[in-house]
């Protein structure tokens, strides 16, 4: 089962005409559902997001729930084109400083970006931001993950503004306009996604969990990198399940400069 989360209702009604879903009257908030595919309009910022997702919870049982978090974000016109959808593969809370990672461990043809999660809209043009910027992914990041494991979460985010939202005409029309031209991409992933219900077994085998534990050590490896160097196996296993890991013939870095460089090729080698 898959479930989409959705702020505003004018991103959701794209979304519930192209997926022809239809108002579920047992919920007393948004909820569409047609076959396996539900939509939950969680509302804007943090406050509903707990109250909402755990009420559906409650109320709908399966084994197997993704969440997929698709609605507008603002961006930067140095690294973001407006209209275009991006794959989250990175949340920063903006009150806590807090990162989360969503595992993407599936092959797919979008663009990957980061996202912070602010409380208020970002009408200055965001100087202080290099990500994305959006209300509610951490809170679902948060939420989400203690209930389901995080590779059962996406994050999809349109760029509707470059942060300066005061000069932006902003109405229904206007965000339904930007969700409509992604819908065909938007089913692509979420076909794809699916796929990772036939793999809900373990990804990764005792061999493969002894080679990240000695390139750990061997590298000296922070909490973080011994982190994304789990991920990365994770998707390369996934994409690859008769291969060896990569061979890693290096001596003990020289100095965390020399470790990370080594840690990046590494990280390379299991993403290509």
């Amino acid at each position: 089962m898959q479930c989409i989360l959705s702020a505003l209702k004018a991103e959701s009604d794209p979304l519930v005409n192209y997926f022809q879903l239809k108002r579920d009257p047992s919920f007393q908030f948004p909820v569409f559902v047609h076959n396996d595919l539900y939509l939950i309009g969680i509302g804007i910022g943090k406050v509903k997001v707990q109250e909402r997702i755990y009420s559906f919870l409650e109320t709908v049982r399966d084994d197997f729930i993704q969440f997929i978090n698709i609605g507008i974000a603002g961006g930067k016109d140095d690294n973001s084109e407006l209209g275009q959808v991006y794959l989250i593969n990175k949340i920063v809370d903006d009150d806590t400083d807090h990162s989360y990672y969503p595992d993407i461990l599936i092959k797919h043809s979008l663009s990957e970006h980061s996202v912070t999660t602010v409380n208020k809209g970002i009408t200055d043009g965001g100087s202080r931001y290099k990500t994305l910027v959006d209300m509610e992914a951490s809170e679902i990041f948060k939420i989400c993950s203690k209930k389901i494991p995080v590779h059962r979460m996406a994050f999809l985010k349109i760029i509707s503004d470059y942060m300066d939202l005061d000069a932006v005409s902003f109405n229904a029309e206007s965000i339904s306009s930007l969700i409509t031209p992604n819908l065909k991409s938007i089913n692509s992933f979420l076909n794809r996604f699916k796929t990772l219900q036939d793999l809900e077994q373990p990804i990764l085998s005792n061999g493969d969990w002894d080679w990240i534990n000695l390139i750990k050590d061997q590298l000296g490896l922070t909490e973080s990198q011994y982190q994304q160097l789990i991920r990365a196996t994770k998707g390369f296993r996934l994409r690859n399940p008769e291969l060896h890991c990569p061979e890693l013939q290096t001596e003990m870095p020289e100095s965390k400069f020399n470790r990370n460089q080594i840690f990046k090729t590494l990280c390379d080698k299991l993403s290509a």
